[in-house]
């Protein structure tokens, strides 16, 4: 007798189940290729335990999509939205669009490089991403005439719509648009606040590395989420209830600690800039294929692979390279970026990474900086008598979160202990000439 459902268990939610138009997804190329990527790069360099993959994570953004899809439209709309998208919440429309929903959530990283995010700028030619990757392998691939032979059908357009974060999507493609329709079902999985990707990779990053910054009440998060008007903009978006704002709270307390205790771990980042180094010289021109079909043959196994074999031969021309990341002859910090010094000195770090180079050589030092982005978390909330306000003005903790700034330094081995003596000389001569009464109080 042929399973019309089959179910797997999760170190989340217990299990996770799916029809068999999901099973031949869930075994087709690309999604199995999902079992041999990182979820966090060479983070188990840092975190031992970090070694879960990406094909768990995607099994579990279906699963929360899913719940938030369900929590969403299980009852009627505020008539403000209901005119909006009351086409799309007819029986047989919202049966259509959660299966788009489940499907874009579970293929949305099949277009991942080796090892995830690590300098995904870097190794793919201009104009591609692992999402353009993605959408790709969703028009062309296996799955295509997986999702064209269901019945009903389901369109690949429709999936990409959903699976691909629209605003990253609009950098590729100026002239592309959503309807209001496919933008908050876009959100419901990339949104960069309440999003299933984000709501499960912290969790599931959380857990396996086994630290308590990630963790949050998804239940009451999810259970609290309202389809709104956001004012600003007269727009349908993803909001909250007034009586769940502590759920987004420390979802968002939650994604600021992990993405400085753990995303921005200085041992982690160092470990990206020597894998990108390796990876620019292991392939031919210096990049990974933007044809999906070729990327399909690559995995962290075919690196890990060459990285091995690499450090073994003292002879081997991408030895130094290897050797750096297999037997820990990392590049050290000798120089994080604090909020005071850039307070003092706006250029601090820029002058301290050229003063380092010009002492030791380029070749001898590495930096790693992020920009801080504008991401104000700022999302309508439904208050109890009815109206709407900011989250910003309901929530004096989602206000006064800090925006994620930081930058390191880092020198060879060989060089650590003087790079470190030398910049931090460095350090108090900048801003004892910013501030000369500190140099003088010490003499």
């Amino acid at each position: 007798m042929v399973k019309l459902r089959h179910e797997v268990r999760d170190c989340l939610y217990g299990f996770i189940e799916f029809d068999n138009l999901e099973k031949q997804l869930i075994d087709s190329a690309p999604v199995q290729r999902l079992r041999h990527i990182h979820q966090l790069g060479m983070c188990y360099q840092v975190y031992p335990s970090a070694t879960h993959k990406r094909f768990e994570h995607s099994l579990g953004v279906m699963e929360v999509a899913t719940r938030i899809f369900d929590s969403l439209f299980r009852d009627r709309q505020r008539p403000s939205v209901e005119e909006r998208i009351a086409a799309e919440l007819t029986d047989e429309k919202k049966q259509y669009w959660r299966r788009v929903v489940r499907i874009g959530a579970l293929l949305h990283d099949i277009g991942h490089l080796p090892f995830s995010h690590a300098a995904e700028e870097a190794l793919l030619p201009k104009g591609w991403s692992h999402e353009r990757l993605t959408a790709e392998m969703i028009r062309h691939s296996t799955i295509s005439r997986i999702v064209h032979d269901s019945r009903p059908p389901v369109d690949t357009e429709d999936i990409v719509a959903v699976a691909w974060d629209f605003k990253k999507r609009s950098i590729f493609d100026p002239t592309f648009a959503l309807d209001p329709w496919r933008t908050l079902l876009n959100e419901l999985i990339c949104g960069n606040t309440f999003g299933a990707d984000r709501i499960d990779y912290l969790l599931r990053d959380s857990r396996h590395l086994g630290v308590a910054y990630g963790n949050f009440d998804p239940y009451r998060l999810i259970s609290g989420l309202r389809v709104l008007i956001d004012q600003t903009n007269d727009e349908v978006a993803i909001g909250m209830d007034i009586g769940a704002i502590h759920a987004a709270e420390a979802l968002l307390l939650a994604r600021y600690f992990m993405y400085t205790q753990v995303y921005f771990h200085d041992v982690r980042r160092v470990y990206d800039l020597h894998l990108k180094e390796f990876l620019q010289h292991w392939f031919p021109g210096g990049q990974f294929p933007s044809n999906w079909e070729e990327m399909l043959r690559y995995t962290d196994n075919e690196v890990l692979a060459a990285l091995h074999e690499s450090a073994q031969k003292a002879d081997h021309g991408l030895h130094e390279f290897a050797d750096r990341l297999m037997s820990r002859g990392h590049f050290r910090t000798i120089y994080e970026l604090v909020p005071p010094h850039k307070q003092k000195c706006p250029t601090i770090f820029e002058d301290l990474r050229k003063f380092v180079e010009d002492q030791f050589g380029s070749d001898r030092i590495r930096s790693d900086y992020y920009v801080p982005k504008s991401e104000a978390n700022d999302f309508p909330v439904l208050l109890e008598d009815g109206g709407q306000e900011s989250s910003q003005k309901v929530s004096g903790v989602i206000a006064q979160i800090p925006s994620i700034e930081f930058g390191l330094i880092f020198a060879a081995p060989s060089v650590r202990d003087k790079a470190k003596k030398v910049i931090d000389q460095k350090i108090r001569a900048i801003l004892d000439s910013i501030n000369p009464a500190a140099e003088e109080s010490r003499r």
